[in-house]
């Protein structure tokens, strides 16, 4: 009962405080990226590239204009057991400290799991040497499938792997794949849902200056 309550409050956060961010670009559209808005120039006032406000943003709150859901408040972790590796020792949820966390729900027949993947794996190496990882945990299938696609793609990103679906079904209920962005006090700070090119180059940027902080 413990469990399912902490899991009901994560996807009601996801849910109230996703929409909320994402009501806050829609009243200002000229922050959204791709509105087809922009600042005019006038004698008074000099016209501000996203980059330029961007330099100046704080780096969580800037994850808004690359499609994140940026929460109010960090929300806690709802893991209470290991998550088994592929490969390696399993992932506690006290390991989520220290460094900023990419944590990932995926799946092999999921196509837009299978279409960002790359540019995970190129972030990771990009972010090598860095206060940064990333978690890849598959979702819901067993490990001798998993192994084979992640063999045949040749990804050295880390994977996890949740074989019974419990955690998948609450950070992934509302599709694959879910991505989520941990602090270095494990605390989750913002969420994205769908597939996105993780190698960015503002993406970056912003996780650099997050890690480094």
């Amino acid at each position: 009962m413990k469990i399912r309550i902490v899991s009901l409050c994560f996807v009601f956060n996801l849910f109230v405080l996703g929409c909320s961010a994402k009501q806050a670009q829609t009243a200002n559209p000229a922050a959204t990226p791709n509105s087809g808005v922009q600042p005019t120039a006038t004698a008074s006032t000099t016209m501000q590239t996203s980059a330029d406000r961007q330099t100046n943003a704080d780096p969580v709150a800037a994850l808004s204009s690359l499609g994140f859901y940026v929460y109010d408040t960090p929300i806690d972790l709802p893991i209470t057991a290991p998550i088994p590796a592929l490969a390696g020792d399993p992932i506690k949820v006290d390991d989520f400290t220290d460094k900023i966390t990419l944590l990932n729900f995926w799946a092999t027949w999921c196509p837009p799991c299978r279409a960002e993947m790359p540019s995970i794996e190129r972030l990771y190496k990009q972010m090598d040497g860095t206060n940064f990882r990333i978690i890849a945990v598959n979702a819901g299938e067993h490990r001798s499938q998993v192994t084979s696609f992640i063999e045949k793609n040749k990804y050295t990103f880390p994977i996890y792997l949740d074989e019974s679906n419990q955690l998948s079904s609450i950070f992934a209920a509302r599709g694959l794949p879910s991505t989520y962005l941990v602090n270095k006090e494990g605390k989750v700070i913002a969420a994205r849902i769908g597939a996105m090119e993780y190698d960015q180059a503002e993406l970056i940027k912003l996780l650099k200056e997050l890690a480094d902080g």
